[in-house]
This record gives C-alpha cells, sequence and structure tokens, in this order.
C-alpha cells in the first residue's frame, strides 16, 4: 500500500521535495557503530557497517567489512589483513554483538529513495564481486570504506562541519587520542604511527579512521546535491541504541603507564640490590636486553615488510630504539669498548630527545617514553657503576 501511495503522490505533487517523499517509509538507511572492545586487537578502534531495510520485503541486512585469513597482529601491522564486504541478516550480526558484551548504536541516515535504491545495488555486486581490499586501519578500514560507499551513491557530496576541526590533522593523533589509555595497543600503533608521513595535513574523511568518531564529524556535516540544496546527513531523531544483556566493560584498568612505572621502579630496585648480589644484577641485564632486543627486532621488520603507508617514511622510534646499546651490552665485556662512556653517552641523547618531545608534544605518547626511560636509567646506572669501578682500580 506505501509503494502505492508513493506512486501516486510522485505524478499528483510533482513539485514534492525529497524530505516530504522520503517521509513514507519503505527503504531505510542506517549507519551502525560497534562499541570498541580489548576482546581483539582489531576490535579496539569499535566498527562501522551500514544497515539497508526493506520493510516490504521483509529485507534487512547488514553490509560489513569483514575479516579474511590471518594469522595474528602482526598480520594487522604489516598490512596483510584483507577485507571482504559480506552481507550478514542484520538480527544475527546484533546477536554477535551481543555475545561479545558489545554496545551497537544506530544512526538513521537522510537518504532519498533513489540513493538507497542506489546504495543497495551497489553494495550487492560489491559483495558479489568478491573482491578483497586489505585493511591497513588508516586509509582503508571499514570507516573509510562507509564513508566511501555513501559518498559513490549520494547525489551530491558530503560537505563536513566545524566539529571535523576538533580533531587534529595527523593519523597518530587520530590513533593515540582515540584509544584508551589502558589499552596495550597504544604502545605498538603508537611505533607504527611515528613516520614522516603521519605529519601531512589529512582531509575530514581520512579522520574517520576511528569508526566511533563518525557521528561526531557527521552531527554538523551535509550532503549538497548537484542542484546546491542542502540536507544534514542524518535524520533528526536520535541514535537507536542496542544494549546487550551482559556488558563488557572494555578499557576500565589500570593505565599502561602505571604498569610501565611500576617495571621501572622494579629495574631500579634491582639495579641497587645487584650492587651487593651480582645475580640479580646480570638477570636485570638479561631482562633488559631480551625486551629492548624484542622492540629492536619488531620495529626494523615491520619497518622493512610492511605495506602499511604509515610505515614508509624515517619512524621517530629509531632514535630510541636503536641497536647501540644492545650491541654494546652483549659484546661489550669482551672488547675495549669503553663501555662506560658508550652508556652514558646514550643515557644523556635519549633524556635529551625525552626532554625536547615533552616539551614540542608532537609524536607523544606517556608510556612509550617512561618504557625508554627504564632503559636510559639502566644505561645510566651501568655507566655509573662501571665508571666507579674504574675509578677504585685505578
Amino acid at each position: 500500500m506505501k509503494f502505492y501511495i508513493t506512486i501516486i503522490l510522485l505524478f499528483l505533487l510533482p513539485k514534492v521535495t525529497w524530505g516530504q517523499v522520503d517521509s513514507i517509509p519503505l527503504l531505510k538507511a542506517s549507519l551502525m557503530i560497534g562499541e570498541p572492545t580489548d576482546l581483539y586487537p582489531q576490535s579496539v578502534f569499535g566498527h562501522a557497517y551500514l544497515r539497508l531495510q526493506c520493510p516490504s520485503a521483509r529485507l534487512d541486512n547488514s553490509f560489513s567489512m569483514e575479516s579474511g585469513d590471518y594469522e595474528g597482529f602482526l598480520d594487522i601491522c604489516t598490512g596483510n589483513y584483507p577485507n571482504r564486504l559480506a552481507v550478514i541478516i542484520n538480527d544475527d550480526y546484533l546477536k554477535s554483538f551481543a555475545k561479545e558484551g558489545r554496545i551497537v548504536k544506530e544512526y538513521p541516515l537522510n537518504l532519498t529513495q533513489a540513493e538507497i535504491q542506489r546504495l543497495w545495488k551497489y553494495l550487492d555486486e560489491k559483495s558479489n564481486s568478491g573482491e578483497s581490499p586489505y585493511h591497513d586501519f588508516f586509509h582503508h578500514g571499514c570507516s573509510q570504506e562507509i564513508i566511501r560507499f555513501l559518498s559513490e551513491n549520494i547525489n551530491g557530496q558530503i560537505q563536513y562541519g566545524d566539529i571535523a576541526k576538533n580533531y587534529r590533522n595527523t593519523l597518530f593523533s587520530l590513533g593515540i587520542q582515540t584509544l584508551p589509555k589502558s589499552s596495550w595497543i597504544r604502545i605498538p600503533f603508537s611505533m607504527l604511527l611515528c613516520t614522516d608521513g603521519t605529519d601531512r595535513k589529512i582531509s575530514d574523511a581520512e579522520k574517520t579512521a576511528v569508526p566511533y568518531i563518525i557521528p561526531d564529524l557527521f552531527a554538523d556535516a551535509r550532503i549538497i546535491d548537484d542542484s546546491g540544496i542542502s540536507r544534514p546527513i542524518f535524520t533528526h531523531s536520535g541514535p537507536i541504541i542496542y544494549a546487550p544483556p551482559t556488558h563488557h566493560i572494555s578499557h576500565n584498568g589500570m593505565p599502561i603507564y602505571h604498569w610501565i612505572i611500576t617495571f621501572l621502579i622494579i629495574i631500579i630496585a634491582a639495579s641497587i640490590i645487584g650492587l651487593k648480589y651480582p645475580w640479580i644484577g646480570k638477570a636485570t641485564d638479561v631482562l633488559i636486553i631480551l625486551l629492548y632486543s624484542f622492540i629492536v627486532i619488531v620495529l626494523i621488520t615491520i619497518n622493512m615488510i610492511s605495506s602499511l603507508p604509515t610505515t614508509s617514511g624515517w619512524n621517530w622510534n629509531f632514535l630510541i630504539y636503536n641497536p647501540i646499546p644492545l650491541i654494546v651490552m652483549i659484546f661489550g665485556t669482551h672488547s675495549s669498548i669503553n663501555r662506560s662512556n658508550t652508556y652514558m653517552l646514550y643515557a644523556l641523547w635519549i633524556s635529551a630527545f625525552l626532554s625536547v618531545i615533552a616539551i614540542v608534544g608532537n609524536h607523544y605518547i606517556t608510556e612509550q617514553y617512561i618504557l625508554a626511560l627504564t632503559f636510559t636509567f639502566r644505561c645510566l646506572f651501568k655507566a655509573i657503576t662501571l665508571k666507579s669501578k674504574t675509578l677504585k682500580i685505578n
């Protein structure tokens, strides 16, 4: 019946506006935002997908970029994380979020019937094609794909408002400012993003690297059609919230830098006790070497083999995490290297770097540099103890 009423209106009211026609609920389109979770690394930013409904045909489908086969977090870091567009019955998809204890929010989109039809056909064809783009979280993630799907199927273009200006214009700041301080993912992501490539200006659309900021960006954004008529992206109704029976509370633990400060205190205590019990000092060195070498190897490996755009330039972490103190610790005992001076120079260099980066504030993440401070302290401590031993011998 509603379909026939719409047809009659289109013939009898040729001057009717898109708003009046679309007030008859036939096809519906919504932006869906899944809550972030610390259950899975790939879900720490949340998830964005589209919901399209045709009540008369009893169709209610979710169109979501779903991950293919990957072996773990290293695949995510290197860009070897295939995604393809999947069509899932919406009720089934909401149940999967509910099992994970994740809230989903639905934002009805202010699209015309023709736009929803075009979007639906486009997404069906794309899902049937089996195309599998590779996910890089920052330029080719679920957020960017959803925005692209909308942009290519609306009558006009999306114009962002003032809210988009509140988000800083580097991928580093986007990736870090939106990650909860209790998430361990902050450290590897901050290392991946510390490159020259992230210092460029990025578009407002690219700021959708994090799914759950899309509603903010869209709040004052508008669709400007080819005739210059403007309309909001969202309908005037607020989001519909799907709350699971048991809500998994993510990211409510102790901030990561508190754990690293605790680790720093342990290293300081072990270093002091090691003066009396040498085996404790040696065990402390082994622990530091293992942790430091792990960071150095992972950092170098990722920057050599990763296809992510964020690893294409110089990585500032190389100034902190480099093989020099590692080489000195391992080989210095059996060589003529003046280990005391080498340790001291490294400790002073990193201290100066940390001071500058704290003042400038660019590419700064507290927990990452507290971790660097741990290595710096151990090098400084060894420099002083080695120097004192040399003075006693002389």
